[in-house]
């Protein structure tokens, strides 16, 4: 499929999980599925509560964008496999943000605060994931555990797929994207998460939702093809560097946007998108190759399974109950 097809048609994809066409009278013979409804009324629940709690990276609308550019950018035959459940990956994107609007013990799998007890480029966290490939100490939990999580949901969507339980693969795809996704928002790679430490409060929220609902459509993403990963925890700690290296140009960005303003200024808006689209793009291209990637060298982990599905097929996944999900994520 060409680019531009793909892109219409993942833009299309967010839009039908964004919004639904009302019914057109009383007599519809296919009302929305109240469970659908439920989610909805959470996720605008999470993004008033939560708009700047470092555990809902990119937003909604940015972790369905990655997750559909995602299974784009996968070569075949894994691509056809994840095209048949492109609907539930998107329509999913933000379940583990849900998780942890109700379980606080879920909230440090979305985000690792580099700079917490260690200095660039980070050598003693490095030693300890990458080298000596070490779990994370208890006390490190505060400053978050998601270069962890990444790993393990790998791993964990690599034996689903080994033992073809479809089922469980579909949401261990959903949660390696989403953490995976997370660390490339650089403010989820910092202490000063929420310019808390600088002055700007405010600008995670400002980043990440505000910046993407307003310039989304505007955007072609273009991630690097997938690849095998055969350093994972390699490049996982990669992944992380190269977002804390962004952090710098956010807070620049939005100091020079708010320079002889307040942020209730209409003024304040256009100015930090300007600023700092470009990079919410770069980045946002940045989690679909690094999502389609780990995706991928699941497949490879499991031992290249045959896969069900054809290009084109339709599941019936995005009618699972999401709280029997949740649950059984939870349980494993």
């Amino acid at each position: 499929m060409k680019t531009k097809e793909r892109v219409s048609e993942n833009a299309a994809l967010v839009a039908t999980q964004d919004h639904h066409e009302p019914c057109p009278d009383t007599t519809c013979a296919a009302p929305v599925p109240p469970s659908r409804w439920l989610r909805v009324a959470a996720i605008l629940l999470l993004a008033i509560v939560y708009r700047a709690v470092p555990g809902l990276a990119w937003g909604d609308r940015g972790h369905k964008l990655v997750n559909a550019a995602a299974v784009d950018n996968l070569p075949d035959p894994v691509r056809a496999y994840f095209q048949a459940r492109k609907v539930y990956l998107v329509d999913h994107a933000s379940d583990p943000d849900l998780l942890a609007h109700d379980d606080a013990a879920e909230r440090p799998h979305h985000y690792t605060d580099l700079d917490a007890d260690d200095t660039y480029p980070f050598p003693n966290l490095r030693r300890q994931f990458v080298l000596q490939r070490a779990a994370p100490m208890v006390w490190q939990l505060r400053n978050g555990d998601s270069l962890w999580q990444i790993e393990r949901f790998t791993l964990r969507l690599a034996d689903s797929l080994q033992h073809r339980r479809w089922q469980a693969a579909d949401e261990d795809a959903v949660f390696v994207a989403h953490y995976a996704a997370d660390l490339t928002q650089p403010l989820h790679t910092v202490k000063n998460y929420d310019g808390q430490l600088t002055g700007q409060k405010g600008v995670h929220a400002r980043f990440e939702t505000d910046l993407v609902n307003a310039l989304a459509d505007t955007w072609q993403l273009k991630p690097q093809p997938a690849m095998f990963l055969p350093d994972l925890r390699g490049r996982i700690f990669d992944e992380a560097l190269a977002s804390f290296n962004c952090r710098n140009l956010i807070f620049a960005a939005d100091r020079i946007a708010v320079s002889g303003r307040t942020y209730l200024d209409p003024q304040y808006s256009p100015a930090f998108y300007k600023l700092a689209g470009p990079l919410v793009e770069k980045r946002l291209s940045a989690a679909a190759s690094f999502v389609s990637s780990l995706w991928y060298t699941a497949w490879v982990r499991a031992g290249k399974p045959p896969l069900p599905g054809k290009a084109g097929q339709a599941l019936e996944a995005s009618g699972l109950d999401v709280e029997a999900a949740l649950r059984r994520h939870v349980a494993r």
